[in-house]
């Protein structure tokens, strides 16, 4: 069963790797309705942690005050256990200084990424959200290790108050020494599939 999990998580990322270019037409954002309509196109696109539980949702969804002003509230659902995974410990998520903003911002159109320099003195990358992905994974991928971005509240509340932005951070793997290959695969396999809605979604 694991290896079949594994076998699966690794397709799901192949796919993931293969995708045509990403074309969001954003208009450019400038007020916070606009802001809420770039954040909830990620809504079960990118799955998110609480470090207050311990949990990583993957089924939930945003609720969005009538109001002008207020926080957006993240609502799993806890019906749909097999979408949420447990005992994931704060020191497993760690921040990656990569921020998904739109192009527009820029002066291009769709969804890019600012990718850190590998190191101090390397110079950050602004690129379109497929080839940052991509530089992402094979970054990781040279270390041994599996890129695994998820979004935690804290991404959220910092987002609702600067640019239209959201910052990434990442599951480490290593990190989960008491947690089944199972669960892991299971985990990766999750977090690659709503990436693959991302790109699929228009």
């Amino acid at each position: 069963m694991s290896a079949t999990t594994a076998a699966y998580a690794e397709a799901r990322w192949a796919e993931l790797q293969r995708q045509s270019e990403l074309d969001w037409d954003l208009d450019a954002i400038t007020d916070r309705r606009e802001a809420i309509a770039f954040l909830l196109r990620f809504e079960k696109r990118l799955c998110i942690y609480s470090g207050h539980v311990e949990k990583l949702y993957s089924n939930y969804s945003f609720v969005v005050p009538e109001a002008d002003h207020g926080s957006i509230t993240i609502l799993p659902d806890e019906q749909a256990w097999h979408d949420t995974f447990n005992d994931i410990p704060a020191d497993a998520v760690e921040p990656t200084g990569v921020y998904i903003l739109p192009g527009e911002t820029m002066g291009y159109t769709g969804l890019y990424m600012k990718v850190p320099g590998e190191h101090r003195l390397v110079a950050s990358k602004e690129l379109p959200f497929q080839d940052g992905l991509k530089l992402l994974i094979q970054r990781y991928q040279a270390r041994g290790e599996c890129f695994l971005p998820v979004l935690i509240k804290g991404d959220l509340r910092e987002y609702e108050v600067r640019m239209p932005s959201l910052h990434l951070h990442r599951i480490n793997p290593s990190k989960l020494a008491h947690s089944s290959q199972f669960s892991i695969n299971a985990i990766k396999g999750a977090i690659a599939d709503h990436l693959l809605g991302l790109f699929r979604q228009r």
